[in-house]
């Protein structure tokens, strides 16, 4: 999985789902959804949150990325979702 997730790879699917999902209000402030996975940024714009309510990753300064997800299989759903997203839109 690791492989599969980098700095570029979130960012244009943050800009694609910024760009065609819904406005939504997050624990972070004013957000996006899309297809069940929402966006927001934190106040300084340093870091870019993805949820989809069972899944958090993390986008920080020079595009490190963390995730907290109770189960490896829930994380992989997230992945693929995540990755859907980035080929339909």
């Amino acid at each position: 999985m690791q492989n599969e997730i980098d700095g570029k790879f979130l960012l244009n699917l943050y800009s694609k789902i910024e760009k065609s999902g819904q406005a939504v209000n997050t624990e972070h402030g004013a957000g996006f959804e899309l297809e069940g996975i929402t966006v927001s940024q934190g106040f300084d714009g340093y870091e870019v949150y993805f949820t989809d309510g069972q899944v958090q990753l993390t986008l920080g300064f020079h595009n490190k990325w963390h995730a907290d997800a109770a189960e490896e299989k829930t994380m992989e759903r997230f992945l693929e979702r995540l990755k859907h997203i980035q080929t339909h839109y």
